[in-house]
């Protein structure tokens, strides 16, 4: 332990002695980061209280005991050669490391350490800054280049597919060009692959849309918008088979990004279509908006199929598709999420097997949030 007479740190004020910090209070008093000091032994001699609060330790359970207590136990190597390049170079700084918390999970670190700079004061400071959000930032950006990295992968599987059956139709036709019926039955299969094929694009420009680095809001009229998506889906195949049904005030005006939101009610809808229990005549699927928290929540219903717990956790992956006897792209619930994420909103999913799936969004109007919202452009 050092000794409070070996230096002080004195405040005075007209010559009367007001207050005294060691050197290390003063440094711990006057930053934002954990302070840390202990001597050439690693014996903890001083701790901040903003250290003590992260590492859920009072003072006089880590001050006097050694550092690497609150080090992983597979840090101690990390930490003596840590030690020694401060011996060599005076100091080091931003290296990555964790911190033990007391009853929760370690808590990700940057340290710079540096000898102490007085006199008969032997021993070494440490600053560490608390990286959680700088993990969670280079987490999120690992998963994002996954999810790119196996978009590229399936997309061009996927691409390939329709392009060499369509090829391979052709050539088929040319083969039998004396044959009109054989050359009709090419021409629907050629049909079909055109499709599908359509389909992977209309998702990846769907998909494209979260990816603007700005978000443009205007009103919108949220009955009549959910009216012409429903309208515009007449043609979808087994629509007909479905009843759907519309509740929502004629008056009700709503700010939001027109084409991420679109897009996320046409995908809703039509898996609701997608997954109906094939052999009923009652298909029905009920979609409600209402006025929710800051902005609105919409809620899709229908009595479908639904889904089990396992396909529920997988519903919004990428390229999953939880019932194999529909075509699709797997990429529906996977753009409904990120166009949701991107507008800040949140989204829910509740599903039994043969009784149906509801799905509820939330999203957040920009407006309500702040009635002093000038430009709706918000930069993302």
């Amino acid at each position: 332990m050092y000794k409070q007479s070996n230096e002080e740190f004195q405040l005075q004020v007209g010559g009367i002695t007001k207050q005294s910090f060691s050197p290390c209070e003063c440094i711990g008093k006057s930053v934002s980061d954990m302070v840390i000091s202990f001597d050439q032994n690693f014996i903890v001699t001083y701790i901040n209280d903003k250290a003590s609060q992260l590492l859920n330790y009072k003072t006089e359970e880590i001050v006097g005991f050694h550092i690497t207590e609150i080090f992983p136990k597979q840090q101690t190597e990390f930490l003596e050669a840590l030690q020694q390049e401060v011996l060599e170079n005076g100091q080091v700084y931003n290296r990555r490391s964790c911190f033990c918390v007391r009853g929760k999970k370690q808590l990700p670190v940057s340290l710079s350490l540096s000898c102490m700079p007085i006199k008969d004061f032997p021993g070494f400071i440490m600053i560490a800054k608390d990286d959680r959000q700088l993990a969670k930032a280079t987490e999120e950006l690992k998963k994002k280049n996954t999810e790119l990295e196996t978009l590229i992968y399936r997309i061009s599987h996927d691409l390939k597919g329709p392009l060499a059956s369509m090829n391979g139709l052709f050539q088929l036709m040319e083969l039998e060009s004396d044959n009109p019926e054989a050359s009709q039955n090419y021409m629907q299969l050629i049909k079909k692959s055109a499709q599908r094929l359509e389909e992977k694009l209309m998702g990846l420009l769907e998909l494209g849309l979260s990816k603007k680095d700005t978000i443009e809001y205007k009103p919108i009229m949220v009955r009549e918008k959910l009216q012409d998506i429903i309208h515009d889906l007449q043609s979808y195949p087994g629509k007909d088979k479905v009843l759907i049904h519309l509740t929502a005030s004629e008056n009700f005006s709503f700010y939001t990004e027109e084409k991420l939101f679109q897009s996320i009610m046409q995908n809703l809808i039509e898996n609701s279509i997608k997954y109906r229990k094939p052999n009923i005549a009652d298909a029905v699927t009920k979609v409600s908006v209402r006025r929710y928290r800051e902005g609105i929540k919409v809620k899709v219903k229908d009595n479908g199929l639904g889904m089990d717990k396992d396909l529920q956790k997988r519903a919004f992956d990428m390229f999953y598709r939880g019932h194999n006897h529909t075509e699709g792209s797997g990429l529906g619930m996977f753009i409904v999420k990120t166009h949701v994420e991107k507008l800040g909103g949140e989204i829910r999913v509740k599903s039994t097997p043969q009784m149906g799936t509801e799905v509820w969004v939330y999203l957040p109007d920009p407006k309500i949030q702040n009635e002093n919202y000038g430009k709706l452009v918000v930069t993302v």
